[in-house]
């Protein structure tokens, strides 16, 4: 399978809970690429009432993984938080999706 996406940020050098993004003050609704470039796996949350992530609160991105979040509807003030495994550093990039294919 194949993703574009139009990228709007990258986080790098990411050890501890960070905030990576926060969505527009219209609120979102459209497919989010979130893309772990980092050579451990990422713990990632987003939500209005959400203030970090973690291994127990988050969800996991593989080295090299995408998670393609579909046509969802996220509220204004919504933060997305990443956190690198223990003893690791992880590169997030976050975008807009605009092409995904089945090759």
């Amino acid at each position: 399978m194949a993703i574009a996406a139009t990228w709007l940020t990258t986080a790098t050098n990411i050890t501890s809970s960070t905030a990576i993004w926060t969505s527009p003050t219209t609120g979102y609704v459209r497919d989010l690429v979130v893309t772990n470039g980092g050579t451990a796996k990422a713990y990632v949350s987003l939500g209005p009432d959400v203030g970090s992530a973690s291994s127990a609160n988050s969800f996991t991105i593989p080295s090299g993984g995408t998670v393609v979040l579909t046509a969802c509807a996220v509220p204004t003030n919504s933060i997305m938080y990443a956190q690198a495994a223990t003893g690791s550093t992880v590169s997030v990039s976050i975008g807009y999706g605009s092409v995904v294919s089945v090759a």
